[in-house]
């Protein structure tokens, strides 16, 4: 099945599903308004795309001021289908169901057996049923996978650091296993999909993810785009070297190696000789352990840093920063803002996340969907 019929869409109606993408409940009348169609060519749309079971009628809105007969309002079809989108993390496989509205069905979280990536397909196809339908119209309708690593234009991947790629093209072998439409992406770019295209931040043009996390990355939209640079190492932000030339031979460090979480979490477990976790960070910095508060200190300083560089070189709208840590510990933000904004009071335009545990999985949600369906700047529904 490598495209379901009723996906063959024209131009028109792709604008009218579009509208009801991103306008939930919305009724025929308002679709004219906004595409500036007539009502006839309208309703005669929708009939297609009722036909082909992509919308629903879902009851009746507010009549007007000067009454009249309340109008039929129209919603995406949430059983039409359904897409899978994988994270190959770390140490796990992040599987999440999403209904075709970006609704979630259902989320797995599978420990990795090795980092070899001929046992993570078949991982993949152990826990993956690519036939099931999940009582949706037409089943599984695609598959987005998202790592770790750098990935190009023609969803090569040009790095792997964190799992042996043993020369297999991921895409090719999922789409083996699932005959539907792929992608592949990278993490921090899903991410900045997922920030552009939710909460309604659609108005918002040029934004960073900055995702901190065993590495440090970003996901670049410039004019609501997503930026992946000449062979998609546009953002790879913790590879930028800093020197030091106190020794008498200049050493050459890698930002990510001095203040991703990861090296965060390995400078504590040697410092403090234990196994250090993210919760335990937490815990020791509540009770105001001395060594955890100078390391956290020492981070925020570090990347405040990092977001005010970001700021002097793409001026964007917003930096929004993926990362447990300071998800767990939230008045870390407030010091990365506080000691960025002595640089630039114009620095303050950083938040967490809206999604540290799921925006990836979301953004390859939205990119898939956006795929399989020819339609860009589509809105979904992952309440």
């Amino acid at each position: 099945m490598e495209k379901v019929e009723a996906l063959n869409l024209d131009d028109n109606e792709r604008q009218v599903l579009q509208q009801i993408f991103n306008n939930r409940y919305i009724s025929r009348v308002q679709i004219s308004k906004n595409l500036e169609i007539n009502k006839a060519t309208i309703s005669n749309l929708l009939n297609k795309l009722k036909v082909k079971k992509l919308v629903n009628e879902v009851g009746q809105g507010d009549s007007t001021k000067s009454g009249g007969r309340k109008p039929i309002l129209l919603e995406v079809n949430k059983d039409f289908g359904y897409t899978i989108s994988i994270d190959i993390a770390y140490h796990s496989l992040e599987i999440l169901y999403s209904y075709f509205d970006g609704k979630t069905m259902k989320h797995q979280s599978i420990p990795l057996k090795s980092n070899k990536m001929s046992d993570i397909i078949d991982m993949i196809k152990q826990y993956v049923d690519v036939t099931a339908y999940f009582e949706t119209e037409f089943g599984l309708l695609g598959v987005a996978i998202s790592v770790h690593g750098i990935v190009n234009e023609q969803q090569e991947i040009i790095d792997l650091p964190f799992h042996d790629l043993e020369g297999i093209s991921i895409s090719k072998a999922i789409k083996q296993i699932t005959n539907v439409p792929v992608i592949l992406e990278n993490e921090a770019n899903l991410s900045a999909i997922y920030e552009r295209d939710d909460q309604g931040n659609l108005e918002i043009n040029n934004l960073i993810s900055l995702s901190i996390h065993k590495g440090i990355g970003a996901g670049l939209i410039i004019d609501k785009k997503l930026y992946r640079g000449n062979v998609g190492q546009a953002g790879e932000i913790g590879k930028t070297l800093i020197t030091n030339f106190e020794e008498e031979e200049p050493t050459y460090l890698k930002i990510e190696d001095l203040c991703s979480q990861e090296a965060i979490i390995q400078h504590l477990t040697k410092q403090l000789n234990t196994t250090i976790t993210v919760d335990k960070v937490k815990k020791y910095y509540v009770e105001g352990n001395a060594i955890v508060t100078q390391t956290l200190e020492l981070f925020c300083k570090r990347i405040a840093v990092l977001v005010h560089n970001l700021n002097s070189q793409m001026n964007p709208e917003m930096i929004y920063i993926n990362c447990p840590l300071i998800n767990e510990i939230p008045e870390l933000l407030e010091k990365i803002t506080t000691v960025s904004c002595k640089f630039n009071p114009n620095n303050n335009n950083i938040a967490i996340t809206s999604n540290v545990k799921y925006a990836t999985l979301m953004g390859a949600v939205i990119a898939i969907t956006q795929q399989v369906l020819e339609i860009q700047e589509i809105k979904l529904n992952f309440k």
